[in-house]
């Protein structure tokens, strides 16, 4: 099933695009806690998917005098619907919109992972995957840094594909693969291979 959450209504919220990603990081970080319990029990894991999009859109109190619902309507709760769906495409955890990385790059990681097809719409539409909080970053409870004994100050543990990361491992394959994505942008796919490759051989987890 999935859940539905909304920013900035019916009162305004300044940083309402921040606040949403944060959110989804945070719901991650407290799932995978509630795994480590289920593990425990010999239970199988949980995982979810996001999709984040900042739009227009009509919000109110919708329905009849039986039953009424506070909720939103428009293509913005349906690009929302399918940019979590891509995240089976991609393999990803949470993918946002461009619209929504406008207003959250300064305090977020993003990484493009290309242009999406919206089904009804003759519109690609940017898709980035939210990495994470830039301010927020740090080892996993009770995990070890693997760095090693010469690296006096190793880079912080991040949360990636449901994994704990050192985040300059994850960088370096976000630029091979951003630096992929910007050459198939462009029409030069085999030009593209080696910098995907590189990012595989960097991040075999991605």
């Amino acid at each position: 099933d999935c859940l539905m959450a909304l920013w900035n209504v019916p009162r305004r919220l300044p940083g309402h695009r921040s606040a949403a990603c944060r959110a989804a990081l945070r719901m991650q970080a407290t799932l995978v806690k509630l795994n480590e319990g289920l593990s425990l029990d010999d239970r199988p894991e949980v995982r979810f998917r996001v999709g984040i999009h900042t739009a227009k859109v009509l919000v109110g109190n919708y329905g009849c005098d039986h039953r009424i619902s506070y909720t939103v309507l428009g293509d913005g709760v349906n690009l929302a619907s399918r940019l979590e769906t891509s995240n089976k495409f991609f393999g990803t955890v949470m993918i946002v919109s461009e619209s929504t990385v406008e207003g959250a790059e300064t305090e977020f990681q993003f990484r493009r992972l290309g242009r999406i097809m919206v089904p009804g719409k003759t519109q690609v539409i940017p898709a980035y995957e939210l990495l994470w909080e830039r301010d927020a970053c740090g080892p996993a409870p009770e995990q070890p840094l693997p760095a090693p004994v010469e690296d006096p100050a190793p880079d912080p543990l991040v949360m990636h594909q449901w994994q704990w990361v050192r985040r300059d491992v994850v960088l370096r394959a976000v630029q091979s693969f951003e630096k992929g994505i910007a050459l198939f942008t462009e029409g030069d796919a085999h030009g593209a291979l080696p910098s995907f490759l590189e990012a595989l051989t960097v991040l075999p987890s991605d």
